[in-house]
């Protein structure tokens, strides 16, 4: 163990011997930290993925310099089919610890592997292309995109998450169910796939089972010669007695028609039969609009989600963007491309990213930029040296964005701006050197040069 402020091997003491600083909490931080990283080891072992990933977190908030809780949960996240963010990790591990570190490893088998990175990165498009079909509604083809997402990369789990959605919606409960085992088979607590799991058991009505004997339970059945005869419980058969109430009742209509005049009777049955008519259409309407308000309710219910879903797709898809940018960024940098590199992390918010792909935005930031500053400079003041204003016009303007000390930037920028004529431009960028570069041989020249135009 080193100690926090020198970096001298610590004995066991509670102050280190070179430079006495008090190293009790440090030790007991260290020691904390391993704790979670044994604890995250034993977790992927037993391919609890998403629990290491949880337990490795809160080992590297403790020390974020434990590197072999970082390179693991860089494997963790491979596994998962993260690459972009076990890339990161193996990136930022390296950065604290550049000698015998397994994190070149990693990076290397992937880096020497230009297909895999090319594969990475054509996931990535796919995966970001299948969100937007469905935030367009066209869920089949989202389907399509997602089966080529896994082809390429079947450890994917959010792949599999979001096609076994689409199954679920298109009530293909089957394919769904399979989608959500291949999951639980890489993650085997993984939270969502669980949850999804659950809802597509009650989607498939588990308790149909429990209805149907329940339904058995009310109904006896028995034989009656070669017929097997189902009848409720508590039915009797009283067809003898029914016969004698249907004599009874015939017997009973005859006398009132011999009684009474056959109009009135006719009457009365025809308002009968009418008050009946009546009944049954307003038990029917009052069926139909409960189920048309039900339907209103379910209806609301979808939108609802459908706008949330959208949402969701939304910031997924943008933030998968950024993810793309960042890992094309790396890979410029890793080709010392720096003005490419600076170029492709402009196009990510950096709001958007992750903690831990955030500090790899700002590592790769803070080496590309100067290198891109320095370069910029150079070939806009050749350019200038050559009579070609306009390339020196557009590198030096760049230059001076990325680093506004830079007064010969700004310097030649304004004589730039003189020499292609342009004396408008050519007055504001001198005052700028008189301005921000006070005292200097910059804002003499440009003050002699300004008092000329």
């Amino acid at each position: 163990m080193k100690c926090f402020n020198c970096g001298a091997t610590l004995k066991n003491t509670d102050y280190c011997s070179q430079c006495g600083a008090d190293v009790k909490l440090y030790r007991k931080m260290i020691q904390l930290s391993n704790a979670y990283y044994n604890k995250g080891l034993e977790k992927a072992k037993v391919r609890d993925l998403s629990g290491a990933v949880g337990v490795l977190r809160q080992s590297l908030k403790i020390n974020k310099k434990n590197t072999d809780a970082r390179n693991l949960l860089g494997l963790v996240y491979f596994e998962l089919g993260e690459v972009v963010e076990a890339l990161t990790q193996w990136i930022i591990s390296r950065s604290f610890q550049s000698e015998k570190n397994l994190a070149d490893y990693y990076i290397e088998e992937i880096q020497n592997n230009p297909a895999r990175l090319e594969t990475i990165n054509t996931t990535l498009r796919k995966y970001n292309q299948s969100l937007l079909y469905c935030e367009q509604g066209s869920f089949d083809l989202a389907v399509i995109q997602l089966k080529k997402v896994l082809s390429m990369n079947m450890n994917l789990i959010k792949a599999h998450q979001l096609l076994a959605l689409l199954y679920m919606k298109n009530e293909n409960y089957g394919r769904a169910r399979s989608e959500l085992k291949r999951v639980l088979a890489i993650d085997k607590t993984n939270t969502r796939a669980l949850r999804y799991m659950q809802e597509l058991d009650e989607a498939t009505g588990k308790h149909t089972q429990q209805e149907e004997e329940k339904q058995n339970k009310d109904v006896i059945a028995y034989t009656s010669g070669n017929e097997t005869i189902i009848q409720p419980v508590g039915v009797k058969d009283n067809s003898g007695l029914l016969s004698v109430i249907n004599v009874v009742i015939g017997l009973a209509i005859g006398a009132a028609v011999m009684w009474f005049l056959v109009m009135p009777a006719q009457q009365q049955r025809t308002n009968e039969e009418l008050n009946q008519a009546v009944a049954d259409y307003s038990e029917q309407l009052d069926s139909k609009t409960a189920a048309l308000e039900t339907l209103q309710s379910e209806m609301s219910s979808l939108e609802s989600r459908t706008q949330a879903a959208e949402e969701a797709s939304s910031q997924a898809a943008e933030q998968l963007a950024g993810y793309e940018n960042l890992l094309n960024a790396y890979a410029l940098y890793a080709q010392n491309d720096a003005p490419g590199a600076l170029e492709a992390l402009e196009q990510i918010d950096r709001d958007s990213l992750s903690e831990n792909a955030g500090t790899l935005y700002d590592e790769i930031f803070a080496d590309v930029g100067t290198e891109a500053v320095d370069e910029l400079y150079t070939t806009g003041y050749a350019a200038y040296e050559a009579g070609d204003y306009e390339t020196a016009i557009e590198d030096l303007s760049r230059c001076y964005e990325l680093d506004n000390s830079r007064a010969n930037a700004l310097y030649f920028l304004a004589r730039a701006y003189h020499r292609s004529g342009d004396t408008e431009n050519a007055k504001i960028y001198y005052q700028k050197v008189i301005d921000e570069q006070p005292g200097t041989r910059w804002a003499t020249d440009a003050a002699g040069l300004l008092a000329g135009l």
